[in-house]
C-alpha cells in the first residue's frame, strides 16, 4: 500500500474471481508490459477516476484459491467484478457462500450475476410487457444431428444462432438456416464437451435494411444510452458501424433521455427490477411495432472504453456513465443487495 491509498477504513473490497477453467489469458500493454487478465471479470472500476479506484482493494480467487481478506474488510461493502454467470461460476458461488456467512452488502450480487446466464434471462424477462425475448435454451450436443433433434424436441423453428457459453463479442457464434447447414455451422465452433445456447433467430432489419444495436446501460437504476450501432449484417458490433449513419447516431445521442427514454422507461424498470443489477448493459433493437427486442443483458459489456480519437460523439455519454458509477460504487446505502441498512463509506 502506498502513501495516496486511502486509509484501510474507506477501502472496498474488490472482487474479482478465477475462471472455472482456471486459466488466464495473456495481453500486451501499451507500454510493452505483460498483463494476465482473468476473463469474466467486468471493468467496473478500472475505467474510474484515480481517487476511486485507490478506494478498492483486489481480492482474487476462485477454483483451487479460497476467498480470503483482512479481518477489518471483511465486513466492509463488498464490489463484485465477477460479471459472467457462464466462465466464473464457481467463484460467484464462493462468493454467494462468504456473504451468506458475513452478512454484508455487496455491489453486483453474485446471484443476480448468475441470473444473467442467457437461457435465464430469457425465462425472467419473458413476461414483462413491451419486451420481445427469444427463446434461448442451454443444450450439449455429442454430434451434429443432436441439434436438429433439440430444434424439435423444444419446438424451435430454424434459422438459429448458436453460440458456446461465456462467448462474447460475437465469438464463437454462427447462424444456422437449417438442418442441412447443422455439421458446417458447428465447424466453427469448440462445441465438443462444451454447452451451446440455441436462441431464436428474430430478423430485426430495419426499414432501410440495415440493422440497429442500441446499447443502454444501467446505473443504479438510472438508464443511460451508451450508443447504437447501424450495420449491413445482423451480427453487429463497434466494428460494424456504418459511418454514414453517424449523424443519426448522434442525434438520438443528443435526444435519447427527452424522446426515447420516456417511451421505456416503465418497461426498462421493470427489467432492471427482474435483472436486479447495481451496473449492467443492454444490448437491444426498438420493433416498428414498439416492443423493445433484447439482444443480451449482462454485466460484462465494454461501456467505459472509447476507441475512437475524440472528441466525439461517445465523449459525453461516457462521461456521464464514469461519473454515476463513480459515485454509485462508494455510497453502499444505493445498492440493491443486501436490502438493508448498511455501512456508510
Amino acid at each position: 500500500m502506498t502513501d495516496h491509498v486511502a486509509p484501510a477504513k474507506s477501502l472496498f473490497p474488490l472482487l474479482l474471481g478465477i475462471p472455472d477453467n482456471g486459466q488466464a489469458a495473456v495481453r500486451m500493454g501499451q507500454n510493452g508490459a505483460i498483463n494476465y487478465v482473468f476473463l469474466g471479470n467486468g471493468r467496473i472500476v478500472t475505467d474510474l477516476a484515480p481517487q476511486t479506484k485507490q478506494r478498492m482493494l483486489p481480492v482474487i480467487f476462485g477454483p483451487g484459491v479460497p476467498l480470503r481478506m483482512p479481518p477489518a474488510l471483511r465486513t466492509r461493502p463488498h464490489i463484485n467484478a465477477i460479471a459472467d454467470a457462464d466462465m466464473s461460476q464457481l467463484a460467484l458461488q464462493m462468493l454467494e457462500q462468504h456473504l451468506c456467512a458475513n452478512d454484508v452488502a455487496c455491489f453486483n450480487h453474485p446471484s443476480a450475476v448468475l441470473g444473467t446466464a442467457r437461457e435465464r434471462v430469457a425465462e425472467t424477462l419473458a413476461g414483462i410487457d413491451g419486451l420481445h425475448v427469444p427463446r434461448t435454451i442451454r443444450v450439449r450436443l455429442e454430434e451434429p444431428a443432436d441439434l436438429a433433434r433439440a430444434v424439435r424436441k423444444n419446438s424451435f423453428v430454424w434459422p438459429l444462432i448458436v453460440r458456446t457459453t461465456g462467448s462474447h463479442r460475437g465469438a464463437a457464434t454462427v447462424r444456422i438456416d437449417g438442418p442441412q447447414q447443422a455439421k458446417e455451422g458447428l465447424r466453427g465452433l469448440a462445441w465438443g464437451g462444451h454447452d451451446l445456447y440455441l436462441t431464436e433467430y428474430v430478423d430485426s432489419r430495419d426499414r432501410d435494411g440495415h440493422y440497429r444495436k442500441l446499447r443502454l446501460v444501467i446505473v443504479g437504476g438510472e438508464v443511460f444510452m451508451r450508443h447504437q450501432v447501424v450495420a449491413a449484417e445482423w451480427m453487429v458490433h463497434a466494428g460494424d458501424r456504418d459511418i454514414a449513419a453517424l449523424q443519426e447516431e448522434a442525434r438520438l445521442l443528443a435526444t435519447f433521455a427527452s424522446t426515447l427514454l420516456p417511451e421505456l422507461a416503465e418497461r426498462l424498470r421493470a427489467l432492471t427490477n427482474t435483472i436486479d443489477l447495481d451496473y449492467f448493459g443492454i444490448d437491444c433493437n426498438l420493433r416498428p411495432d414498439g416492443r423493445l427486442l433484447i439482444y443480451e443483458v449482462n454485466a460484462l459489456m465494454d461501456i467505459l472504453i472509447n476507441t475512437m480519437p475524440g472528441p466525439n460523439c461517445w465523449d459525453a455519454p461516457i462521461r456521464e456513465v464514469r461519473e454515476a458509477l463513480g459515485a454509485l460504487v462508494v455510497d453502499p446505502s444505493r445498492w440493491r443487495h443486501p436490502r438493508r441498512e448498511v455501512a456508510t463509506a
